[in-house]
């Protein structure tokens, strides 16, 4: 059955539905500027963390007065344009990501988490860059389709991700998603993406809302350490649950729906390569091929 959409534009719904992720215009420069002053207006408090985490978010410094802060004001700023794009939505919470400059801060392939039962619905994110993104500061990158493969529960604070065994074999099939001011990466939480490290000398700064069909629950999936049963603990959340959540800690007042046993086990490697092979060219053959092309191109030029 069709999950429910929430992009006005049925083409990108289509794209965002057969790739995982999409990129659009959508916000203005001004507004761009305004996400990128507050962060830097807070700065020093976002940074507290930067010698444990080269990438990291708001959440992770633990400071609830400046999540909440940053939730708010990241909100209000996207909220003035999402509900000219989007339909039958309801936002979770929101976060700055910080991607400081440092060979440390990329991001392997990995999936985000789990919010919704994804066999009825999705959940994404958009996420806005304050400054264009490109391969040197640490853009974003996608494996297409990849939100098709499998139902995985992703719970915090650690789960054996079932596509671990074949981590090595992805980077070459990723798609990159350069952007430049005001455009944004809407992303199904399920893609399999990454980034490259930031290289460029300057922090790259971004900020996410995500957002959910209107008629889906909102969960947090946890898996306590030392459960060799694999015991995963559902929860029902609220946003305010979900903006005082800390890392690694199941929620301190929402209630849990229910207990259940899940089996992580890893993605058959040679069905994953074949499943590979049949979707995706790998980057490195495009970029063979362009070069291929352009040298014969410009031999015929040249002899002309």
């Amino acid at each position: 059955m069709p999950k429910p959409p929430i992009f006005r534009n049925l083409q990108l719904q289509a794209e965002f539905d057969q790739n995982g992720f999409v990129k659009m215009q959508l916000f203005s420069p001004e507004q761009v500027q305004r996400l990128e002053d507050f962060y830097i207006q807070t700065q020093a408090q976002h940074e507290t963390v930067i010698e444990k985490k080269k990438f990291h978010a708001t959440n992770d410094t633990d400071n609830a007065e400046l999540i909440n802060e940053a939730d708010a004001f990241i909100k209000q700023v996207m909220m003035e344009e999402i509900d000219k794009h989007f339909v039958d939505y309801k936002t979770i919470a929101a976060n700055y990501l910080l991607k400081q400059s440092s060979q440390e801060s990329d991001l392997s392939p990995h999936q985000d988490l789990r919010f919704v039962d994804e066999e009825k619905f999705y959940s994404c994110n958009i996420w806005v860059a304050t400054r264009p993104t490109t391969k040197q500061n640490g853009c974003l990158r996608f494996l297409k389709g990849s939100h098709l493969l499998h139902d995985t529960i992703r719970p915090l604070p650690s789960y054996p991700w079932m596509y671990e065994n074949v981590k090595a074999f992805i980077p070459p099939y990723f798609t990159d998603v350069t952007t430049e001011i005001g455009e944004c990466v809407v992303l199904n939480h399920a893609c399999i993406h990454g980034s490259y490290p930031n290289l460029s000398g300057e922090t790259r700064i971004a900020a996410i809302l995500a957002l959910i069909p209107k008629d889906a629950d909102i969960c947090h999936y946890f898996l306590p350490d030392g459960n060799p049963d694999k015991e995963v603990e559902k929860y029902a959340m609220t946003l305010e649950d979900f903006v005082n959540l800390k890392g690694g800690q199941r929620p301190e007042k929402a209630p849990m729906v229910e207990k259940f046993k899940h089996d992580f086990a890893p993605v058959d490697v040679a069905e994953f390569k074949k499943w590979l092979s049949r979707n995706e060219t790998p980057q490195n053959l495009i970029s063979d091929g362009y070069n291929f092309i352009s040298t014969k191109l410009s031999a015929l030029f040249k002899r002309s």
